[in-house]
């Protein structure tokens, strides 16, 4: 009776707009975590509530917005997480840090960027920026070669390995017997050309991604008044998608939380699926091992059916945190597992559930196809246009990574940073007359005076580009634009120069200048150009619909399994679950199916209503090694694991 009066009391201090929103489980982790505290959220658990609920409730016992520092793994997250918590304290959160990790040291380095050698103002080179960049420095690098150039790693492949040693704080040696082995004959070449490329970023003033994170962790290891000013800022530091942590982003929130020692991490062990970028779970494991971690859990899945949840809970990956899901929801259908002779009867199978769906009233947008890897979904794709049957793909370039964007950002970025070479050499090559020799002889010309002191357009004056009539014209006045106004520069751009080059060399051009067009209207709603590049150059997406496409609001949507991460569909359709397929073969080969076993669990929590999984006797088309597996590798077959009272079996019958 003493234990229940006591519960009861600690039960009437919690505030009404808790108990009113929040289960047991939850409630529990918003109110009792602090210090280092770990909270294992399970799929469909409601782990965007607790992260909000948790900083309403800090506001609501007098901790000030400024004193909270949340980081995401997207924009969109932390927008959506302080949009909720507005709404849920009516609070104004002026002054909380909150956004990606390159976000939050992005905005730590602005500040601090002359500690480390960096002017303030310095560009932020996006993935083919980085490319860029290292092409001219392997070039340069394998010069005088002769036959053994042709073998040299390509720029893209040096860019992994590097991206991945930055990411995993591991050397160049250990980063190529993880991920591209047969690449250690040139660890020396490719230990070189990092080491060049470091220095070419000071030269013009740039970071690449990476940089962002592997600079702020140095600042906040060597400069102890960084450091202070920095953690003595923040009482608690909270981390959504613990599970997707690298460690040099983990060693990030460990230093900017010990002043205050509260670093509350939600996540799930069993959905860390991006070991590629230097993910990893094991942070989860080592975290919870701590003498001084709180674990919560919280299991009551709001998503999927009693039928889809049991079978989740069977699925649980190896090596994860215990976790037992509970449905609130009413029983439905079992899921499906349809086995097909081949990837073309795949493909019919698949049309005949969305057919039935589409007759059972089931809106398209609420069903997905999710698959291990891309090429899995060609036959399909096919099938889909031959009925007729819109789809979107959750895959390709990003709108910023388009051509047309890539040259319009390029002048924005030389008129923020005239040090940035790649910029220049883009933004240059437009102009006819000019190749990259002239380009790197006029950006050359103009930075050394302007090192030396003199202005802008002085230096044009006196540079080689005055060769070039249209482009110093074009220059010239782009310069004296003002630098608060983006969306008037844009225009500028556009109307002075970009819309003939653009009418004079894309076929579907009426469409990119309206992409462009839309990207100023855009741009207009930042007030500066330092703000507005680093928007586009820092968020994970763009949401500007190309005009070249027609964007059907009514659509099915295919999409691999990392694309699916966070999403949620009524029906979800899962291809090719062979082996050699998914899980797929290299793994198999490598006996590193942990993550395979991740991506599975992940593709199996997004159903809500319904769940089926297809498999093909033969394997599909072109398999890994013929897919051999499916015949003398049983053991690595999912579907052999699944508890036959748990599903529905069929096998298809179509004839050709």
């Amino acid at each position: 009776m003493e234990e229940d009066k006591k519960i009861f009391e600690i039960k009437k201090e919690i505030p009404k707009f808790l108990k009113d929103n929040l289960d047991e489980e939850q409630l529990d982790a918003v109110i009792n975590s602090n210090g280092n505290s770990l909270i294992i959220a399970g799929p469909g658990s409601g782990k965007t509530r607790v992260i909000t609920y948790k900083i309403a409730y800090l506001l609501s016992q007098g901790v000030k917005p400024s004193e909270i520092m949340l980081v995401t793994f997207t924009r969109a997250a932390a927008k959506q997480m302080t949009d909720r918590i507005r709404n849920v304290t009516d609070q104004d959160l002026t002054g909380i840090t909150a956004g990606t990790f390159h976000h939050v040291c992005n905005g730590i380095l602005r500040r601090y960027a002359k500690a480390i050698g960096y002017e303030n103002n310095f560009s932020i080179l996006d993935s083919e920026d980085s490319k860029d960049l290292l092409k001219i420095i392997r070039n340069e690098y394998k010069e005088g070669m002769g036959e053994d150039a042709k073998k040299f790693p390509k720029e893209s492949v040096i860019q992994k390995v590097i991206s991945y040693a930055s990411n995993t704080l591991k050397s160049i040696r250990e980063s190529i017997l993880e991920i591209a082995p047969y690449l250690i004959d040139y660890e020396n070449d490719i230990e070189h050309i990092w080491g060049n490329y470091q220095e070419m970023k000071k030269n013009i003033n740039a970071m690449d991604y990476d940089d962002l994170l592997v600079n702020t962790a140095h600042l906040l290891s060597f400069n102890k008044k960084a450091l202070n000013d920095i953690a003595s800022k923040y009482k608690y530091v909270l981390v959504d998608e613990f599970q997707d942590t690298n460690k040099i982003q983990l060693e990030i929130v460990q230093a900017i939380s010990s002043y205050s020692k509260n670093l509350i991490v939600v996540g799930d062990d069993s959905q860390s699926i991006y070991s590629f970028r230097g993910a990893r779970y094991e942070n989860i494991e080592e975290f919870i091992k701590r003498d001084d971690t709180k674990l919560f859990k919280i299991q009551t899945n709001y998503r999927s059916t009693p039928n889809i949840v049991s079978f989740i809970n069977n699925m649980l990956p190896n090596n994860s945190v215990e976790k037992n899901l509970k449905s609130v929801r009413k029983e439905y259908v079992k899921p499906n597992i349809i086995e097909t002779f081949d990837d073309l009867e795949q493909s019919e199978a698949v049309i005949k559930i969305i057919e039935e769906k589409i007759d059972q009233d089931v809106d398209l947008n609420e069903i997905a196809v999710l698959y291990r890897s891309h090429a899995l979904s060609m036959t399909l794709q096919q099938k889909l246009d031959s009925q007729q049957i819109p789809y979107r793909l959750l895959s390709g370039k990003r709108f910023i990574e388009t051509k047309h964007i890539k040259d319009v950002l390029s002048f924005l970025k030389i008129l923020y940073n005239p040090y940035d070479n790649i910029s220049w050499n883009r933004s240059l090559k437009l102009f006819s007359g000019i190749g990259v020799k002239t380009a790197t002889d006029i950006y050359k010309s103009i930075t050394s005076q302007f090192k030396e002191g003199i202005n802008m357009l002085e230096a044009f004056k006196n540079s080689k580009l005055k060769k070039f009539k249209e482009a110093y014209e074009f220059y010239k006045k782009l310069f004296e634009k003002d630098k608060n106004k983006p969306d008037e520069i844009i225009n500028f751009i556009f109307n002075e120069f970009y819309k003939e080059y653009s009418n004079l060399t894309f076929r579907n051009s009426a469409s990119r200048n309206m992409d462009i067009e839309r990207f100023q209207d855009i741009s207009s709603q930042y007030e500066s150009l330092m703000k507005f590049l680093e928007e586009m150059t820092l968020s994970e997406n763009i949401t500007v619909k190309s005009a070249e496409r027609d964007q059907k609001e009514d659509q099915i949507t295919l999409t691999t399994v990392h694309g699916a991460k966070g999403l949620e569909w009524k029906v979800v359709i899962l291809l090719s679950v062979n082996p050699g397929d998914f899980p797929n073969g290299m793994a198999i080969k490598e006996k590193k199916l942990d993550e395979e076993e991740r991506l599975f669990y992940v593709a199996i929590t997004r159903a809500k209503d319904e769940l089926y999984i297809l498999k093909q006797i033969t394997g599909s088309t072109n398999p890994f090694m013929s897919n051999s597996y499916v015949f003398v590798k049983k053991e690595y077959d999912f579907i052999k694991n699944i508890p036959e009272n748990l599903v529905e079996t069929f096998k298809t019958s179509y004839k050709y």
